[in-house]
């Protein structure tokens, strides 16, 4: 994607949609982390930077906003976008699905200006729909475990494992507490201006 032009970028995306332009989520989900925003930054800031602030300009260049933002804000954004993509893991391919999901007007009618917040905010909706669809996929992993069942399972229990459930609920429940806190945090600066 590094090297690519628009055409090229559609046709690597391809491979994690539909025929019907449906995010295969559990495709995204298996890029590996090394190559993943927050691991891709740590190695290469600049590079990582750069490649997002071209995302993002090309991309609002295709919409052609009437105020639309400045290079600092751009680059802004893109610095916001790798700060806080370690929070679900980002690969460059999330953000690249949602631009194209942006650009095509599927968070709602952007057309007149572009900003940090709201940018953020129509994110932050691929975001979570990205994660329903992680706990969708792990709901069916482990109800597909149970129904096949572990031969070396005995009837007493794994206090280790039960702690680890607890524990990965636990960070479940906060993680939706911080989205909702988010949105919440975004109304509020909406309602400030």
């Amino acid at each position: 994607m590094v090297a690519g032009d628009k055409l090229q970028v559609s046709i690597v995306l391809r491979e994690y949609k539909t025929l019907q332009g449906v995010i295969k989520y559990d495709k995204v989900l298996s890029i590996p982390k090394e190559e993943r925003i927050p691991e891709l930054a740590a190695k290469d800031f600049t590079q990582i930077v750069g490649l997002i602030t071209a995302a993002l300009t090309l991309a609002f260049e295709s919409m052609n906003l009437k105020r639309g933002m400045t290079a600092i804000q751009v680059l802004d954004l893109a610095e916001a976008i790798i700060d806080t993509s370690a929070e679900d893991n980002l690969a460059m391919e999330d953000l690249m699905l949602f631009l194209q999901k942006l650009v095509r007007g599927e968070y709602g009618n952007m057309y007149e200006s572009m900003d940090i917040p709201k940018f953020m905010t129509a994110f932050e909706e691929y975001r979570e729909s990205r994660w329903q669809e992680l706990n969708n996929i792990r709901y069916n992993m482990a109800s597909q475990h149970k129904a096949i069942g572990d031969s070396e399972r005995s009837s007493q229990t794994d206090e280790l494992s039960e702690h680890f459930s607890k524990m990965a609920d636990r960070f479940s429940s906060l993680n939706s507490e911080l989205k909702q806190t988010r949105r919440e945090n975004n109304e509020l600066k909406k309602n400030i201006k």
